[in-house]
């Protein structure tokens, strides 16, 4: 829990000294042939006029007690904004996740298990391709073919099912390959060892033997691999869902750096961090349960 304090912490405060640096946000509240006196005066109170320390002190007080200033474009308190984000982020990642979880463990166990050299390499092979694809361009691509030319699904978000299918798949390449190679290299350190021997021995049904012997300790060391990638759930999906205009809170920080809403990026950037730090202790919780060993 102290590291993940301190992932926060770190994350939020590289924000806000990014934020600092590009500019004074006062001027974007005022029309470009704004006099200077009226910068000034909004500089001074937004408190932008102060040290930097004194800046910093105001904002990790804010951070803690939960009262944020206004919302430069918004005008309201940035906090239930960024909330009311983050149930789509959450649908679309899960959904990816799923996908790339199922993808993944179905080309990993091939890759494993396959007698066949083309099988063991090739899906492998192209799975690690994908992975130096940039994100934008799958989504491109997958707009054009499905969106545009066939016409099966929505070319950006309308807030149904239909719409969700192309930007998980999206994310879905993204998780495939790391899990993928994971869970191949877990396989065969499990197929390897001696308790698998004896059981094949033994004469023990392939089904059982691959389930409950191989699949089921190769799970612990893949799951923590999945940690890694849900906890990226949140602000990962930013590429995906500027391209999709999908309405989470990854497309609103997006808006908001650009507009530089300085509070709302906070915000943001705080509700990221938070629901990484979350995600994976829970992901921690459930690989401890699923196999014992790594409780020590």
């Amino acid at each position: 829990m102290a590291t993940g304090l301190v992932a926060v912490w770190g994350a939020v405060t590289l924000v806000f000294f990014a934020l600092n640096a590009t500019g004074n946000p006062a001027i974007l509240l005022v029309p470009p042939d704004a006099p200077p006196d009226e910068i000034l005066r909004l500089t001074h109170l937004m408190g932008f006029d102060r040290p930097l320390p004194v800046q910093y002190w105001h904002f990790l007080t804010s951070v803690v007690t939960g009262t944020f200033p206004d919302s430069i474009r918004y005008g309201g308190d940035p906090l239930p904004i960024a909330l009311e984000k983050i149930p789509a982020s959450l649908a679309l990642g899960l959904t990816g996740l799923l996908i790339g979880v199922l993808l993944g463990g179905v080309i990993g166990y091939v890759s494993a298990t396959a007698r066949s050299g083309w099988l063991s390499r090739v899906p492998l092979g192209i799975a690690t391709g994908i992975e130096s694809v940039p994100t934008f361009f799958i989504g491109i691509v997958l707009i054009i073919v499905f969106a545009v030319r066939l016409g099966w699904f929505p070319v950006t978000s309308t807030g149904d099912a239909a719409s969700m299918v192309l930007p998980a798949l999206t994310l879905a390449f993204a998780f495939i390959p790391a899990i993928a190679r994971v869970f191949r290299t877990a396989l065969l350190d499990v197929l390897q060892a001696e308790h698998i021997r004896t059981a094949r021995a033994k004469g023990l049904p392939r089904h059982v033997l691959v389930w409950r012997h191989v699949v089921a300790n190769s799970l612990g060391t893949t799951l923590n691999v999945v940690g890694i990638q849900a906890g990226v759930l949140l602000g990962g999906a930013v590429v995906t869902e500027s391209v999709f205009g999908w309405p989470g809170i990854g497309q609103l920080s997006i808006n908001a750096v650009q507009n530089r809403d300085y509070p709302l990026v906070i915000v943001c950037v705080l509700a990221i961090a938070v629901g990484f730090v979350l995600i994976n202790l829970v992901v921690d919780i459930v690989a401890a349960v699923v196999e014992p060993r790594l409780r020590s």
